[in-house]
């Protein structure tokens, strides 16, 4: 049956159609794969083993939870999540980093919109990407992508004024700006949603 993962391999050019001659790496990965639907408001849930996700369609936010803080006479404060990336683009491979390398850090993935996702089991990810040279430069292209991602967003967040900020996320996340709840923008961006707010109103009374 035609599904949301034929559609990715097709959008890929993972098909016969399109030249690409599946190995025997990738045909155990196909078996493997299943489609996650995840509804808007809801987090996606933990799998029983680290698994490789691939952006369908949706918006998907990244929170991570930071260690508490504590004062000297009381109990450890939950610190509130911090959005550390908003993953919009299909095509885009997510896995929670921490998990898989061991760190004491709470992450966790919450749907903006109803998403689709792909996700597959990392070590047969690891397998195909061992076996399949095709696979090996397309894993190894959308990694360097990936990590230019972060690079000029870490950079953007440290650099700019929060204005600067605000268009930046405009020019580089169109559309979102409707898509995604102030707060969690403005989280994202290191201000509070009462600046967002503030620079939002300058920039209408400008226009």
């Amino acid at each position: 049956m035609h599904n949301e993962w034929d559609d990715l391999k097709e959008s890929l050019g993972l098909t016969p159609a399109k030249g690409y001659l599946p190995s025997a790496e990738f045909k155990d990965l196909d078996l493997q794969a299943r489609v996650v639907r995840l509804p808007k408001g809801h987090v996606l849930p933990a799998a029983d083993k680290p698994e490789v996700y691939v952006l369908h369609t949706g918006v998907l936010i990244c929170a991570v939870e930071p260690a508490g803080r504590s004062d000297a006479a009381g109990p450890v404060k939950p610190a509130k999540p911090v959005i550390d990336n908003i993953l919009w683009k299909p095509g885009t491979m997510y896995f929670d980093i921490h998990r898989v390398a061991g760190v004491p850090v709470r992450e966790c993935v919450i749907a903006a919109e109803n998403a689709v996702l792909i996700a597959v089991p990392i070590a047969a990810a690891d397998a195909v990407n061992m076996g399949d040279a095709h696979l090996f430069r397309l894993y190894a292209k959308r990694h360097e992508e990936n990590l230019a991602d972060l690079r000029t967003r870490k950079n953007t967040l440290l650099c700019m004024s929060a204005p600067e900020r605000y268009d930046w996320f405009l020019e580089n996340y169109p559309g979102l700006i409707d898509r995604v709840q102030h707060r969690r923008i403005a989280s994202f961006l290191c201000m509070t949603p009462v600046s967002l707010s503030r620079i939002r109103r300058t920039k209408r009374v400008k226009s």
